[in-house]
């Protein structure tokens, strides 16, 4: 109902534009899968600082096909945002209780991580080239309904459980969606004020605050290193 009653649309929704939803929902189930496998496997001190990484990937997509650029002081940025991913995602959490650490499962959940990157980075400036079309709302849900059946369809085909979750959960997957959707609406509709190479490193600061809330909330403890490069990440995105 928001699509109809706020979006605005400027442009025809043509063969092409089917085409970048139809590739925008590809690269959104491999980045969410990415993400709940690192989750699930490493944690949000390791996973949420390389999947920010996404902006990179956006801004670099942005300048090679749609002839965005990145000088001065953004490009300055740029690197700050570079080394303080770089910085976090190097050393490994503890394991607890002294536990020996699985080197293989931070490697597969590293991986995952950064496959998540690609995906989100490919999505988001995709959407971008939606929304002229569909506008904000509309690429948002159009996006959403392509990948939910794509994620279906590779469920069943993989034997994954699809069971809902208990109802005790409810609460929490609604919320998590909700939030979730309009944050790519913000980024979407920010987009029509400014180039992907200045909206993807701000929207990424939001992998400072889950290494925050991982702090607080979980109790995980990043080590000098990482609290070292989410500062420098988010000293470039405020330069950006």
């Amino acid at each position: 109902p928001l699509a109809l009653f706020l979006d605005q649309r400027s442009a025809p929704l043509t063969g092409s534009v089917v085409l970048w939803l139809c590739a925008a929902a590809v690269a959104g189930v491999v980045a969410y899968i990415g993400l709940f496998f690192a989750f699930a496997n490493e944690g949000l001190t390791l996973a949420a600082p390389v999947v920010s990484s996404w902006s990179l990937v956006a801004g670099l997509v942005s300048v090679v096909f749609f002839g965005e650029a990145i000088r001065g002081r953004r490009l300055l940025g740029a690197a700050f945002v570079l080394v303080g991913v770089v910085l976090v995602s190097l050393p490994r959490r503890a394991a607890p209780n002294g536990a020996p650490h699985d080197a293989s499962a931070s490697r597969r959940a590293l991986l995952a991580a950064l496959a998540s990157a690609m995906g989100f980075g490919l999505m988001v400036p995709a959407m971008g080239r939606i929304a002229p079309a569909m506008g904000a709302f509309g690429a948002t849900v159009g996006v959403y309904a392509v990948g939910i059946a794509l994620a279906i369809v590779i469920g069943s085909l993989t034997r994954v459980s699809l069971r809902a979750p208990p109802r005790v959960g409810w609460g929490l997957v609604l919320a998590t969606g909700a939030v979730e959707t309009v944050g790519f609406v913000a980024v979407a509709f920010a987009r029509r004020f400014a180039p992907m190479t200045l909206v993807a490193p701000a929207a990424s600061l939001s992998s400072m605050l889950t290494v925050l809330y991982a702090w607080i909330v979980l109790r995980e403890r990043p080590r000098p290193v990482p609290a070292l490069g989410a500062g420098l990440a988010c000293v470039g995105v405020a330069i950006m």
